[in-house]
């Protein structure tokens, strides 16, 4: 019985992603109102000073904490973060209504330019699946967005479709697209968007059929440099802060 316990003991750690990391800083829990009455929740990590911003938007029936693993690296990098449940998932009220999703991102958008350690004017979003669609709407949808890193996009998740937002909104403004080559659908999504593209877009393919945020359970590191690469070139924190 005892043998059987810790083989399961061993099981259990090997399936939890990477959320043992230390997080340098403590998050605050925070809350806002939608237009609709609907209360979002998300947590904000923020240093000393005034710092660029990353906001992060997850999967499909997932929640804020499916990118814990990635905020570590993103602190210790120097950004701040506001890791947020959209609507109808997690600790966030409301309905999955993707349409009030998207007016969501600019609230937060709003809420985020608000606070004294967020430089406003250095902003970027990272999404993962449909939040990865959101993350690419979103920032088009902000003139003052810098860059949006979307993993695992795709042509049409629900109905919101982010093609438009890499032909006309982030036209001049670098994007960065994650994901698997055996992950077909996202694969095909991010071959359409480079051809219609006519800004900076980047890709990024690894091996296997991880989508989103799951591509953290093994290739979290290589991920983590990805990102960070990025943002160094394109939201660079300055010596300052």
């Amino acid at each position: 019985m005892l043998r059987r316990v810790l083989v399961l003991s061993v099981l259990l750690l090997l399936f939890i992603p990477a959320l043992a990391q230390e997080v340098p800083i403590e998050p605050v829990v925070t809350t806002i109102t939608a237009a609709d009455g609907v209360t979002l929740v998300g947590d904000f990590y923020a240093h000393d000073g005034t710092a660029p911003t990353v906001m992060l938007m997850h999967m499909l029936g997932s929640q804020r904490a499916a990118w814990l693993p990635l905020i570590p690296a993103l602190l210790d990098a120097g950004y701040n973060v506001l890791n947020v449940d959209l609507r109808g998932h997690g600790e966030s009220e409301g309905s999955r209504d993707w349409d009030a999703a998207r007016a969501d991102i600019q609230l937060w958008l709003q809420w985020l330019r608000e606070q004294p350690a967020v430089d406003s004017e250095h902003i970027a979003i990272i999404g993962a699946s449909i939040g990865a669609n959101l993350a690419l709407l979103g920032c088009a949808d902000d003139a003052q967005c810098v860059t949006a890193i979307a993993l695992s996009p795709g042509e049409d998740y629900r109905g919101v479709r982010p093609a438009s937002a890499l032909t006309e909104g982030l036209a001049d403004r670098p994007v960065l697209l994650i994901g698997s080559q055996g992950d077909g659908s996202a694969r095909e999504a991010m071959a359409a968007f480079i051809l219609a593209s006519r800004g900076n877009i980047a890709v990024r393919l690894y091996d296997g059929r991880a989508h989103g945020t799951n591509l953290f359970n093994d290739k979290l590191e290589s991920v983590q440099n990805t990102v960070l690469a990025w943002l160094t070139e394109y939201l660079p924190v300055s010596e300052d802060e």
